[in-house]
């Protein structure tokens, strides 16, 4: 009988410790309080602190969320929080008088959104507090407006090849999509830490070989592995206000029989689950691409005349190019894209990542894209709870994620309609993505979700 209560109290003990080793020591998932101070970046707003600032607490286990509004101290105050660990997400909306009030000079919109974030905050009985800075969020005329990531099912759709990326002019003035660049972006797709990560588990491209950023190449940079370009000489591709264009990986009826490049008949079982592509703007058709490297074309990857092509801009370093045959979306959602115009692409640098300590064949490279060169970005989330991603994107960019519900389920991700001008949507445009989008049950090119 002493044995059998010795093994009990053993086993308390141990339990107890594994409580005290996950949360800090001495919670017992008791909730505590937890405080968020915010602040205005220092650099360009000298750190004042923010009023009326909103903050969500995301808990990255269970996906529940807590929600506070900040004093004119720029301190959050949250009661009866579960340790664990966090998202924080902070988000501040400020008028043009506001914003002349504060800085003492006039913005050039008519309200500036200032978001901040930090990945992996740990809540406990012993970490009690944080700090977020808050930063003008990037707007930009065009937009992301659409992503179709998931793709449709993978025997009655068509899998993955009904992908498509949409663009919108959010503005009220003509835009001309000639030039514009579309990266593909990359980095870690796991939360673990290492001696080559940062603290939310992404990587510290400071430490890739040859990088002469320094600490800018995390803060001012992100890296993408596939870039492409809509060609143009300037004016030939206009976007009225109001109005996208639609970017897909083969801008064919998916909907229909369809005979792939190797000559293998191919159906679609449910037509219902995916989408028309055939009167899209613009195709990722790689094959001039891969025959010009000696490679064959992918057996989907099927031309449409009618549909002009985007050019390759970076495919991976000469030498050492990609594997990927084909404009390919992780269906997961672990992906992250930016639309940015640059003048001097040829110029940009290209890195291996972190984990490479020596150049060989194997090697790869990824395009270092300056933030500042970035009009809009998204980052897409696993939709998994317990296989969550490290952002890639900086707050000002993206301050949170969108994600669909799960792989080849038709779903996309879409811009949710702020108002209706004369007829013009405009679409919400905050840079954060979980306010700015929503899930729309079937994927919809040059829809709208409201």
């Amino acid at each position: 009988m002493k044995n059998i209560i010795l093994l009990f109290a053993i086993a308390v003990t141990l339990f107890s410790c594994t409580i005290n080793d996950d949360f800090g020591g001495g919670t017992n998932l008791q909730p505590v309080s937890f405080t968020v101070n915010l602040k205005y970046d220092k650099d360009q707003y000298n750190g004042l602190a923010v009023n009326t600032g909103n903050v969500v607490l995301t808990n990255t286990n269970t996906g529940d969320t807590y929600t506070a509004t900040s004093t004119a101290a720029g301190i959050v105050s949250f009661t009866n929080i579960l340790p664990g660990t966090y998202n924080v997400t902070a988000t501040k909306a400020v008028t043009s008088e506001e914003f002349f009030n504060l800085f003492q000079f006039t913005p050039t919109t008519a309200t500036v959104t200032f978001n901040g974030s930090q990945e992996k905050v740990i809540v406990n009985a012993n970490i009690a507090t944080t700090n977020v800075e808050l930063k003008a969020a990037r707007i930009g005329d065009l937009v992301i407006k659409q992503i179709y990531y998931a793709g449709s099912h993978a025997t009655q759709g068509a899998v993955f090849r009904d992908q498509f990326i949409e663009i919108y002019n959010n503005s009220n003035e003509l835009i001309y999509a000639d030039g514009l660049y579309i990266g593909q972006l990359y980095g870690k797709i796991n939360i673990t830490q290492s001696a080559i990560t940062l603290a939310n588990g992404q990587y510290d491209w400071s430490k890739s070989i040859g990088m002469i950023a320094g600490a800018d190449a995390n803060t001012k940079n992100v890296y993408a592995d596939y870039v492409m370009r809509i060609p143009g000489t300037g004016m030939q591709y206009p976007i009225k206000p109001g109005e996208s264009i639609v970017i897909a990986q083969t801008a064919i009826n998916h909907k229909s029989p369809l005979v792939d490049n190797t000559g293998i008949p191919l159906s679609v079982k449910n037509p219902d689950l995916t989408v028309d592509l055939s009167a899209a703007d613009f195709e990722v058709y790689l094959g001039d691409y891969l025959l010009s490297k000696g490679k064959d074309v992918y057996r989907y990857d099927i031309q449409n005349p009618a549909v002009k092509d985007m050019e390759i801009a970076y495919w991976g370093r000469a030498g050492y190019e990609s594997g990927n045959q084909d404009f390919l979306m992780d269906n997961p959602g672990r992906d992250s894209f930016v639309i940015f115009r640059a003048d001097n692409f040829d110029k940009f640098l290209d890195y291996s990542d972190p984990s490479i300590t020596v150049i060989d064949s194997k090697a790869k490279f990824f395009i270092q894209i300056p933030t500042k060169d970035i009009i809009d970005g998204v980052d897409l989330q696993n939709f998994s709870p317990s296989s969550q991603r490290p952002k890639m994107l900086p707050s000002e960019i993206d301050a949170s994620f969108t994600n669909c519900d799960a792989s080849f389920n038709s779903q996309s991700v879409i811009r949710k309609t702020k108002s209706i001008v004369n007829g013009r949507r405009i679409l919400e445009d905050t840079n954060n993505s979980a306010s700015d989008f929503v899930k729309l049950a079937m994927a919809n090119p040059k829809g709208f979700a409201n």
